[in-house]
């Protein structure tokens, strides 16, 4: 069955009533009624839709995550380049593209379940984006879930560290830089050439 068309509309103006007061104030402020007054709805079509104001995020940046991650996806097993570029090159491109949405929602007025869920869709990314290597390691003496969240950790820093500093350098040479600081540790633990 095809969803209602004004159900969509509805969502929409939610979604981007909750995404313009995010560029304004931050995401810890926005009450949801701020987010219905902005959308032109009731309080009560909010929850008709929505449990929270953290669901409604979830919600909105979901398909762009997905989509990252997909891109993402296609990292050479041997090089883990994405062409021609390290892996991580698709999220800091990403985050440039998007800096005001990540510079609020990343900031000490942002969410930390914003920070938790970015982080644990980044940890299981990296654990599969990896997974090639993991099984040419048959007793790692490091548990391949910690380094993919501890990767995963590394990079989300590294972006905060990045928005901080206006995007600069480029996406391009943030993504090298990582690569420099990661690699070397993660391969000496696993014990790789």
């Amino acid at each position: 069955m095809k969803p209602d068309l004004r159900e969509v509309r509805t969502r929409h103006a939610l979604q981007q009533s909750l995404m313009s007061l995010v560029m304004e104030s931050g995401y810890e402020p926005i009450t949801v009624s701020d987010i219905a007054s902005r959308a032109g709805v009731a309080r009560k079509t909010f929850y008709a839709h929505y449990p929270d104001k953290d669901a409604l995020l979830i919600d909105c940046i979901t398909p762009q995550l997905t989509t990252l991650l997909q891109s993402i996806s296609n990292t050479d097993v041997n090089s883990l380049l994405v062409d021609n570029k390290p892996a991580s090159y698709s999220a800091f491109k990403y985050v440039q593209e998007n800096a005001a949405f990540f510079r609020a929602m990343l900031s000490d007025h942002g969410s930390a379940g914003f920070y938790s869920y970015i982080l644990k869709i980044m940890t299981q990314s990296s654990y599969q984006m990896h997974q090639a290597i993991w099984q040419t390691v048959p007793n790692p003496s490091v548990d391949p879930q910690l380094i993919a969240h501890f990767l995963a950790g590394a990079l989300l820093n590294c972006i905060i560290w990045w928005l901080n500093h206006d995007c600069n350098p480029s996406a391009e040479s943030m993504a090298y830089t990582f690569s420099r600081l990661a690699a070397p540790g993660t391969i000496d633990v696993l014990g790789l050439d």
